[in-house]
């Protein structure tokens, strides 16, 4: 069972680092984002890697679940308890992202892009829901590659496995941060496309920005130079 769950792993490993990476690279501009996400999907949206992937995922979701069970029963120490609580988080949000992902694909025909994420982002009632889910989801992450990092340097030097553990959580904070600032517009100015804005609704700026009144009239600026008639005197002879 735990040999399936490396096995399985090491193809999500694979393709979470380019999937981060093309987060990562967001923060450029979604120009940049775009980009890197069509040549990324030459790759892990060929039939074959999709399937792969997608027999790797159910693999670690059964697996993991079973392997989170005998922690739990075992009563191991805090550090396999910290990594079969993130695991069990990361299982529950792989269904939900995935579900997510193939609802935007084939059911409201929407990019699954960086305007798919914003939108859920920046809109109200949409927000409180997926910037926990979302934010969770990433700190679980690192926490569990942190476990890992742990387990492999304890014994030889569980002081060295402890600080590993710390600095991959430290960054998963500060990834999340950034992300969740970059998808919510807090970090550049985003603009969602109007099939986005029909499904989710308008981003909470545009809610909450005051209205114009069409009634008022534009202010006369003092500064301008007053018109005159008056014609100038004649010169003199």
């Amino acid at each position: 069972m735990e040999r399936l769950h490396k096995v399985s792993a090491g193809f999500i490993f694979a393709f979470i680092c380019l999937h981060f990476a093309n987060h990562l690279i967001g923060l450029e501009g979604t120009a940049a984002h775009q980009q890197f996400l069509e040549a990324a999907r030459l790759i892990y949206r060929h039939p074959v890697v999709e399937m792969v992937l997608s027999l790797a995922f159910v693999l670690q979701i059964i697996t993991g679940v079973a392997l989170s069970r005998v922690i739990w029963r075992d009563k191991k120490d805090i550090i396999h308890q910290l990594q079969a609580a993130s695991g069990t988080y990361l299982a529950f949000f792989i269904v939900i992202h995935v579900a997510w992902v193939f609802l935007g694909r084939l059911v409201l025909n929407l990019d699954t892009n960086f305007d798919y994420a914003a939108a859920t982002l920046m809109t109200p009632g949409w927000a409180w829901v997926f910037l926990p889910l979302y934010g969770l989801a990433v700190i679980a992450l690192f926490t569990h590659m942190g476990c890992i990092t742990y387990d492999i340097f304890k014994k030889t030097d569980k002081r060295l496995g402890v600080a590993c553990l710390v600095i991959v959580q430290g960054v998963g904070v500060y990834v999340t941060y950034l992300l969740l600032m970059m998808y919510s517009g807090r970090l550049y100015p985003v603009t969602l496309p109007d099939e986005y804005t029909d499904v989710f609704g308008h981003p909470l700026a545009a809610v909450t920005a005051p209205a114009a009144h069409p009634e008022e009239k534009p202010v006369k600026d003092d500064a301008a130079p007053a018109k005159t008639d008056e014609t100038p005197a004649p010169a003199a002879q």
